[in-house]
């Protein structure tokens, strides 16, 4: 998900060729997609999309993974049945047509789809613990969700984060991590240091913040391992994910 000061938006790097274990429901109106562990639990993650939507395979990848570690994934269409970007249009050519998209795409405004998975997990699944986990867009909505919400016990944050400027950044009323690859255009290094001053000086809830060496942007749901280590870093940041949801759920 671009950002204020990078007006590029991501691309699709790696398409995974993946046809998923869960299942497409329809909740209150919304798509989404649920996968289920083989073991009943009462905890639950609500994965939030990238720009791709929720029909990318890579996302579902992470979905059924973090399904297969022991909890009930939802991952809802958060743009509610609206276009998502499509990795066909080049990004360069269709620059201004892209920023027009986003225009109505606010992750600020993920919680009226994020109440409607939450409900799901709690009614339906008899979920009592929730945590949330997002890439690109979606990682700026976990980061959403983090300071405006308490429903969740924690979040994992894949290269997204809130405006630099936002003076809520560092208010987080669970535990956030954050992760981010070093080569990244989209959420320069400069951001990820603001957002480390901003969660020093004022969050009161454990924090952690992790740059991978050498990674570009959606380098842990949308990347080939080419090299050792290309495949150190991603399977590096989907274990520091889990460790983080089995830490604090």
């Amino acid at each position: 998900m671009a950002n204020a000061n990078n007006e590029t938006p991501c691309c699709i790097g790696d398409r995974l060729e993946y046809g998923s274990v869960g299942r497409e429901l329809k909740v209150g109106g919304v798509d989404m997609y649920l996968a289920t562990p083989k073991t009943p639990t009462k905890k639950g993650i609500v994965v939030y999309i990238d720009v791709l939507g929720w029909q990318l395979p890579n996302t579902r990848y992470m979905v059924d993974m973090i399904a297969n570690n022991g909890y009930v994934a939802i991952l809802p269409d958060a743009f509610q049945g609206a276009e998502p970007w499509s990795p066909d249009r080049n990004i360069h050519v269709h620059r201004s047509a892209f920023l027009e998209w986003r225009k109505t795409k606010d992750p600020n405004k993920i919680h009226t789809v994020a109440d409607a998975a939450v409900g799901y997990l709690q009614q339906e699944c008899g979920v009592e613990q929730l945590g949330c986990v997002g890439f690109c867009w979606g990682g700026r909505a976990v980061h959403a969700c983090l300071v405006d919400r308490k429903d969740f016990n924690c979040g994992v944050a894949f290269y997204g984060i809130a405006h630099k400027d936002d003076e809520k950044l560092g208010l987080l009323n669970a535990p956030g991590l954050f992760i981010f690859g070093e080569n990244d255009p989209i959420i320069p290094l400069d951001q990820v240091e603001t957002l480390k001053t901003e969660l020093k000086k004022s969050c009161k809830v454990d924090y952690h913040v992790t740059v991978y060496d050498g990674m570009p942007h959606g380098f842990a749901h949308r990347k080939k391992a080419e090299n050792d280590k290309d495949a150190a870093a991603i399977d590096g940041a989907r274990l520091e994910m889990l460790k983080w949801l089995e830490k604090y759920m």
